[in-house]
């Protein structure tokens, strides 16, 4: 009876079992992304004009800088999850990287398929932001393991702001 006393009330984000399918779900979505709509290899995006920032040696790279990305995306959001946090935090962080995923995937599509990359680098300089809040809030937290794993996300996202800023200006 004490023990039912003392102990923590139950929530829905309380328990574990919500990993699993929550986990599932991310995999899905991640898995669902790389077979998106892209016209990376139409004529119009072979023909953009490339700022000297983007090499065609780094471009041919970023299909695995994207991989080593959400790799330790899966190693940051492991950190949240084992993160000695309170579970509205945990769902906190979870709403953002969901948004951020979200945000990555319309890029991608306003990007390429609808070629609109004015509106992209919009989307890009939001998916800067929130990735800033996901390193800002896990570094505050002290999850260290997830302000680590979302750095070079930032790096990389914010220097795709710049390329892509540049590519509105070069072919606007």
């Amino acid at each position: 009876m004490s023990q039912a006393i003392d102990s923590e009330p139950t929530t829905p984000l309380s328990g574990r079992w919500w990993h699993y399918p929550l986990a599932l779900a991310i995999a899905v979505v991640a898995l669902y992304g790389g077979s998106l709509p892209n016209d990376t290899r139409s004529e119009w995006f072979r023909s953009l004009t490339r700022p000297d920032i983007l090499p065609a040696s780094l471009e041919r790279l970023i299909p695995f800088i994207w991989l080593g990305l959400f790799l330790l995306g899966g190693i940051g959001l492991a950190g949240i999850w084992s993160a000695g946090q309170s579970a509205r935090w945990k769902a906190m962080m979870m709403g953002l990287l969901l948004v951020q995923l979200l945000l990555n995937y319309g890029y991608s599509y306003t990007f390429t398929m609808l070629r609109d990359i004015a509106s992209a680098f919009w989307i890009a300089v939001a998916l800067a932001g929130v990735t800033a809040c996901i390193v800002g809030l896990a570094s505050l937290a002290r999850v260290w393991l997830t302000a680590v794993c979302f750095l070079p996300y930032l790096v990389w996202v914010a220097f795709a702001s710049y390329v892509t800023y540049r590519l509105a200006q070069l072919n606007g």
